[in-house]
């Protein structure tokens, strides 16, 4: 196999490519690699890329026939390549998320398909932890240093799972101070007609609180004139409601960057950890804010799913001032809700850098 030096997006959409490595010459299209030492031995062979549903290789992927989930493995690919400049980071990957958009219909905003935003958000680390990188949102992989990986199998259920297990309406804050839909298919003069037919519509129904919660979840709608001024970011705001519960964090696993999440009496979840290794935030020992997300519907820590009960989708936030960041990513039980440690759980409206 070729050890491709080329720039990503260079490798990943150009048709045909001709690679000069040390004194030899190899030649790449969609579907074959070829080496000219094949030719000097007399020998018409074709290097053949491994097509594997679990291993699919960026070949695959150059044809976007699945727009959601090669997109998401050109993250696995792209993000484990290390940048010269940090801030590059959306850069080196705007004409493959250009071609994306056009071949499923969407936009992005920053670096996350809006078409599949409750899914890309629950993004993790392949290996390890994540590290913040400064200058993009803690909400977008673009916002962290590390391997990112998502669960496909949610991708392939994306377009029914926004009708039956979310919740957030995602908005966006820019600097003018104005919050706008982050999904709009109706803004969108792509988009014909609004059907549940495409990845992206539905509309969402609201939160099911369990019956034992006596927590009124009707708000949606973002406020306008807030109470304090949000810091001046180079990004927008996420602005969205949800539920807050409060848990604890204990039984890390540090090589994994993991832990438990913890009721008063027992674990009732997990959680990867970013920024793991660099922050003290996680020492206190104290009571950790987590937010659900969406209903979890395949899992990535264990294999035998089907035995689990149900679970929310969780995110666990890290607090300056009155804007939170993004520390965590994990699930928890849905019964252990009314389990949350005080003051929760509240219905919220969260602002997200």
């Amino acid at each position: 196999m070729i050890k491709y030096i080329s720039s990503f997006q260079e490798h990943l959409l150009s048709r045909r490519a001709l690679y000069f490595v040390d004194d030899k010459v190899f030649f790449r299209c969609r579907e074959a690699e070829y080496t000219e030492l094949c030719f000097d031995h007399g020998q018409h062979r074709r290097i053949e890329t491994r097509r594997t549903e679990s291993n699919r290789s960026l070949a695959d992927c150059a044809y976007m026939l699945r727009p959601l989930p090669d997109f998401s493995t050109m993250l696995l690919y792209f993000t484990q390549r290390a940048l010269t400049n940090q801030d590059d980071i959306l850069r080196a990957m705007s004409g493959i998320m250009r071609r994306v958009s056009e071949k499923g219909g969407f936009a992005f905003f920053q670096g996350l398909p809006t078409a599949a935003f409750d899914a890309f958000i629950l993004f993790i680390a392949s290996r390890g932890s994540l590290h913040r990188r400064s200058g993009f949102p803690s909400y977008s992989w673009a916002g962290w240093k590390g391997n990112i990986m998502l669960d496909v199998r949610q991708l392939r259920s994306v377009s029914p799972r926004l009708v039956t297990s979310v919740w957030i309406d995602w908005h966006k804050r820019t600097t003018s101070g104005k919050p706008a839909p982050v999904w709009n298919c109706l803004l969108n003069d792509k988009f014909a007609s609004y059907s549940l037919e495409h990845v992206g519509y539905g509309k969402r129904r609201p939160f099911q609180a369990p019956n034992t919660l006596r927590v009124a979840t009707s708000r949606t709608a973002p406020t306008e004139n807030l109470c304090f001024n949000p810091p001046p970011l180079k990004y927008p705001l996420l602005q969205f409601w949800t539920l807050s519960v409060f848990y604890k964090i204990g039984n890390f696993k540090v090589f994994e960057g993991r832990a438990d999440v913890l009721t008063e009496r027992e674990a009732c979840g997990e959680i990867t950890l970013d920024g793991f290794e660099e922050t003290l935030f996680f020492d206190s020992g104290g009571i950790f804010e987590f937010i659900l997300l969406s209903e979890w519907s395949s899992n990535i820590w264990i294999a035998d799913s089907a035995k689990q009960p149900p679970r929310y989708n969780i995110m666990l936030l890290e607090w300056h001032g009155g804007v939170a960041e993004r520390r965590g990513i994990g699930f928890i039980e849905q019964s252990a809700v009314d389990q949350s440690f005080p003051p929760g759980p509240t219905w919220k409206e969260i602002l997200l850098a």
